[in-house]
C-alpha cells in the first residue's frame, strides 16, 4: 500500500475527462474553428505571381501553421495523458508496495503531492484551454476578408504587395500571441508533468527490479528487503565477461548471471545457446572492505562500481543505466544502517482512498485499460521497431544508389558501412526475435491472468461491495504487468537499439545529403564537372546592402550562396583556394535561442576580405570541420568514383597567362572549367 502521515488529508481525484468533457466544456468554441478554419488558411498560391510566389509560399506555411496553433485540442489532450500517468503512477506506487518494496518513502510523499495538485490544477486549467481557444479564434475572423482580399490581387504583384505585408503582419503578430497564450496554458501544468514523469520513471525501475528478484536463483531472508538492482557486467582479464544482475538488499550485495552464451557457433554466427543463471557473489554488505563509483570510457560516460568484496576480492562491474555514484551511497546508506529511514511508514493509503467509491463505471473503465494493455502484452511496439528497422536496412542501398545517381560523388566509404550493416541485419534480426518470443510467452501469462481477473470482477458488477477487493488486486496486477511488458519491450529493444542508431545515423546522413541534392537541382547555377556537393545549409548573408535570406553551398571545389528570395541568383562564387579562414560565432537571441554565424576571410582574389552567414540550424561546427577538410583536398581524395588523370592533368597544365594581353592569371583553375576569362582585358582563353 501507499503511505502517508496521519495528519494528511487526500483530495478526492478529478475523473478522466477526455473527449467529453472536451465537447461538454468547449464544443462551440470547436466548431467555430472549424468554421473560420475553412474560409482562412488558404491561399491560391498556385495563381500568385512569380514575382511574389515566393513570399506567398511562405505566408500560406505561416498561416498553416496558425491553423494548427489556434487549436488547443492537443492541450486538452496533453492533460488527460497526464490524468492517465497520474493514475498510473498512482497503481505502480501500490503494486510496489503491495510487492514488499518498503524503501524510498519519499514516494509516498511526492505521489500526494501530485494528486493534490492535481486536483487543483485540472479542472481549473482545462477550462482555462476552452476559454482562450474560444477568444482567440474570435482574432481569427478580420483574417477572412485579408486573405480573400489578398487571393484577389496574387495574380498583380503591384496591387498584392501591400496586401501582403499587411497580411503577413498580422500572422505573424497572431502567431506570436498564440505562442504565449500556449506557453502560459502549459506552464499551469509543466512541473506536474515532470514530477509525473519522475515518478513513473522511477516506480518502472523499482518493477522491474521487483520482475528480476522474483526469478533470481536465491532467495531472501527474514527481515531482508531488496533495495535495488541493476544490469550489470563483471569487467573480468579477457572477453568473457559475465553478464547479469547486481542486486542490493538491506543485508547482501549479490551478483547473480542472467545471460544467453553460444553453445554452437558456425564460423562466428552462433547457432545454439543456452540461458546461464547462476549466482556468482553472494557476500554480506557489512563485510564489504570499499565501494568506489569509476567513471571509465572514452569521453567518461560509463559508470563502473568496483567493490572489495571479503572473499571474492577487487571486483569492478559495469552498469547499465544507472549512476555508480548513487549505487555507491545506496551502498553506503545500507552499511551504516541510514537505510532504514528511508522505509515507507504512516497509516496505509489504499486506492479507496484515491478513487472513491467502486462504481459500475470503474469496472467498465478497467476492462478498457486491459484492452488497451494488450498491445504492450504483445509487445506490438518492439514488433513495430523491429519491422520498421528491416525496412529501413533493406532501403539502405537503394537510398545511396541514388544519391549517387544524381552526383553525389564523395564518401567513399559508405558502400562500404552499408554492406557490413546490411550483413549483420540477419544475425541481429535473429536475436531480436528469438528474445520477443521469449519475452511474449512469458507475458502470455500476464495477460491470462488479467482477463481471469477481470472476468471475475465483471461478474460481480451487482456487487460493488464485495467486488472492492478483486478491483484492487486487479488494478495492482495490472500496474504490474504495465511495468513488466515495459521492461520486456525494453529488453527486445536493447536487442537491436545499438545497431539502430547506426542504421538511423546513416539513414539521417543520407536524408541530409538528398535535401542538399534537391536544392543544388532547383538551383540557378550547375556544378562543373566532376565537382561534388559537400553540405547545404539555409543562411542569412549580410554582405550585400541588407540581410538576405538563401542557401549556403560547399562543395568539393567552391563556396556558393545563393538568394533564394524571389528570382533565384549566385550572389556568392568563391573557390576554396581563396578561403583564408572560418569560425563560428554564438549570439544569444532575445528568446534565449543562440544564433550561429560563420565568418569567412578571403585572400585578395576574393571580391570580400570577409563575409557572415547567420545559420538557419546549428551546424556551425560541422561546417567549420567540412569547409576545412575541403581546403586540405580531403574531399577529392574520398570519392567513390576517382576523377580521370586526364582532366588532372588538363587542369595543370592549363595556360598562365592570356594570349591577348599576356596578364597574368590570378584566379584558380577548378577541375571542369572549360575556359578563362581575362580579369584586365576580358578575352576568354579555353582550356
Amino acid at each position: 500500500t501507499v503511505t502517508r502521515a496521519a495528519t494528511r488529508t487526500l483530495p478526492p481525484r478529478p475523473g478522466s475527462v477526455g473527449g467529453a468533457a472536451r465537447t461538454a466544456m468547449g464544443g462551440a468554441a470547436v466548431g467555430a474553428a472549424v468554421a473560420i478554419t475553412a474560409a482562412t488558411f488558404t491561399l491560391n498560391a498556385a495563381s500568385a505571381h512569380p514575382q511574389i510566389a515566393s513570399s506567398v509560399s511562405t505566408l500560406q506555411s505561416s498561416l498553416s501553421n496558425l491553423q494548427t496553433q489556434s487549436s488547443f485540442d492537443d492541450l486538452i489532450e496533453e492533460l488527460d495523458r497526464l490524468d492517465k500517468d497520474t493514475t498510473h503512477a498512482v497503481d505502480l506506487l501500490e503494486s510496489a508496495r503491495d510487492k514488499g518494496f518498503v524503501y524510498q518513502k519519499e514516494l509516498d510523499d511526492l505521489a500526494l503531492e501530485i494528486l493534490e495538485r492535481w486536483e487543483q490544477v485540472y479542472q481549473q486549467t482545462a477550462s482555462e484551454v476552452d476559454r482562450q481557444e474560444t477568444t482567440f479564434q474570435t482574432r481569427l475572423t478580420p483574417l477572412n476578408g485579408q486573405v480573400s482580399l489578398l487571393n484577389a490581387r496574387l495574380n498583380n504583384p503591384t496591387t498584392a504587395a501591400p496586401q501582403l505585408r499587411i497580411t503577413e503582419t498580422n500572422v505573424n503578430t497572431l502567431l506570436r500571441d498564440v505562442g504565449t497564450i500556449r506557453s502560459n496554458l502549459r506552464s499551469q501544468y509543466s512541473d506536474l508533468q515532470s514530477k509525473v514523469s519522475l515518478l513513473n520513471g522511477r516506480l518502472s525501475t523499482i518493477h522491474w527490479a521487483l520482475t528480476q528478484l522474483a526469478e533470481a536463483r536465491f532467495q531472501t531472508g527474514a527481515g531482508e528487503n531488496l533495495v535495488m538492482a541493476v544490469k550489470a557486467r563483471w569487467d573480468q582479464v579477457g572477453d568473457n565477461d559475465p553478464e547479469g544482475i547486481l542486486y542490493l538488499t538491506s543485508k547482501r550485495l549479490i551478483f547473480e548471471r542472467k545471460e544467453k552464451v553460444a553453445t554452437k557457433k558456425v564460423l562466428f554466427i552462433t547457432t545454439s545457446s543456452e540461458l546461464v543463471h547462476e549466482v556468482m557473489i553472494d557476500e554480506g554488505v557489512a563485510d564489504l572492505r570499499e565501494v568506489k563509483a569509476v567513471s571509465k570510457g572514452l569521453f567518461g560516460h560509463q559508470d563502473f562500481l568496483e567493490v572489495k568484496y571479503a572473499k571474492a576480492g577487487e571486483v569492478a562491474f559495469h552498469l547499465d543505466g544507472q549512476d555508480s555514484k548513487a549505487w555507491a551511497a545506496l551502498i553506503e546508506r545500507v552499511r551504516t544502517g541510514r537505510i532504514e529511514d528511508e522505509r515507507s511508514t504512516g497509516s496505509a493509503l489504499s486506492f479507496k482512498d484515491l478513487t472513491g467509491d467502486l462504481s459500475a463505471s470503474d469496472i467498465a473503465a478497467a476492462q478498457t485499460e486491459l484492452n488497451e494493455l494488450q498491445d504492450e502484452l504483445m509487445l506490438q511496439n518492439a514488433r513495430g521497431a523491429l519491422e520498421g528497422l528491416e525496412n529501413d536496412v533493406r532501403s539502405l542501398e537503394r537510398d545511396l544508389a541514388d544519391l549517387r545517381a544524381r552526383g553525389y560523388a564523395i564518401e567513399k566509404d559508405l558502400e562500404g558501412e552499408i554492406a557490413v550493416l546490411v550483413a549483420q541485419w540477419e544475425r541481429v534480426k535473429g536475436n531480436a526475435e528469438t528474445t520477443l518470443n521469449t519475452q511474449a510467452g512469458l507475458l502470455a501469462t500476464e495477460s491470462q491472468t488479467l482477463n481471469g481477473m477481470m472476468a471475475k470482477l465483471a461478474g460481480m458488477s451487482a456487487n460493488l461491495t464485495a467486488a472492492r477487493p478483486v478491483y484492487m488486486q486487479f488494478k495492482s496486477t495490472l500496474a504490474s504487468a504495465e511495468a513488466t511488458a515495459l521492461a520486456a519491450e525494453n529488453t527486445v529493444i536493447s536487442q537491436f537499439d545499438e545497431y539502430g542508431d547506426e542504421v538511423e545515423g546513416l539513414a539521417a546522413h543520407m536524408a541530409w545529403v538528398g535535401w542538399m541534392l534537391d536544392a543544388l537541382a532547383t538551383a540557378s547555377f550547375q556544378l562543373l564537372a566532376t565537382e561534388s556537393g559537400v553540405a547545404a545549409t539555409e543562411a542569412l548573408w549580410t554582405g550585400g546592402s541588407e540581410p538576405e535570406n538563401g542557401v549556403l553551398f560547399l562543395t568539393d571545389q567552391r563556396l556558393l550562396w545563393e538568394d533564394r528570395v524571389g528570382d533565384y541568383e549566385l550572389k556568392v562564387d568563391i573557390p576554396l583556394q581563396s578561403v583564408t579562414g572560418v569560425r563560428k560565432e554564438e549570439q544569444e537571441t532575445e528568446e534565449g535561442d543562440i544564433l550561429e554565424t560563420l565568418i569567412f576571410t578571403f585572400d585578395g582574389n576574393a571580391p570580400y576580405n570577409e563575409t557572415r552567414f547567420e545559420l538557419a540550424a546549428s551546424v556551425g561546427d560541422d561546417w567549420v570541420k567540412m569547409v576545412g577538410r575541403a581546403r586540405k583536398g580531403d574531399y577529392a581524395s574520398d570519392r567513390a568514383v576517382e576523377i580521370d588523370p586526364a582532366e588532372l592533368d588538363r587542369v595543370q597544365n592549363a595556360p598562365t597567362s592570356c594570349p591577348n594581353c599576356a596578364a597574368s592569371f590570378t584566379a584558380p583553375v577548378l577541375r571542369g572549367q572549360s575556359e578563362i576569362t581575362c580579369e584586365y582585358c576580358g578575352a576568354v582563353t579555353r582550356i
